[in-house]
């Protein structure tokens, strides 16, 4: 019998982006569903990811996904599961499946992923770069490995 070796293929992403959320007004983007104190408050949002943290950038996904206050002291402490869904042309419709628990700057696992980004995993840092009224914008630093999948291959 012939011997064959299977060598992975991992391809890795590395990109900045950028979210905007919004907690009040016209273009709110999340909602408090449940609203406790001191711990157990839970959002549920939409919110969008571009290239760029400025009014011209553009979109290029959004966060989808869950937030729940598990801690208060010292700081607010929120657990996300996340999925980012990509709607530019390179990753259209390929998702990030991201979870953790961080303050507003802090890290993510990403868990896995779909279409181009298969078997996904790596971080994303999160930092704050403005909060203005009830506007916050923060740069996402998304370092992952995943595993393409040869979608037009015949089983």
């Amino acid at each position: 019998m012939a011997s064959y070796a299977i060598a992975p293929v991992h391809s890795e992403l590395k990109m900045t982006l950028y979210n905007k959320e919004v907690y009040a007004g016209p273009d709110i983007n999340g909602v408090a569903i449940i609203n406790r104190q001191p711990m157990g408050t839970t959002w549920v949002f939409s919110w969008p990811v571009t290239d760029g943290p400025g009014p011209s950038a553009k979109i290029v996904g959004h966060l989808q996904g869950t937030g729940v206050r598990v801690a208060n002291t010292p700081n607010n402490v929120w657990h996300y599961s996340l999925g980012l869904v990509f709607r530019d042309k390179r990753f259209h419709g390929s998702t990030l499946q991201i979870s953790g628990t961080s303050q507003v700057n802090g890290e993510w696992s990403i868990v896995g992923g779909t279409g181009e980004l298969t078997m996904a995993k790596g971080t994303v840092k999160r930092t704050e770069i403005s909060y203005t009224g009830n506007t916050r914008i923060s740069e996402l630093k998304i370092h992952a490995f995943y595993t393409p999948m040869n979608h037009t291959a015949k089983a």
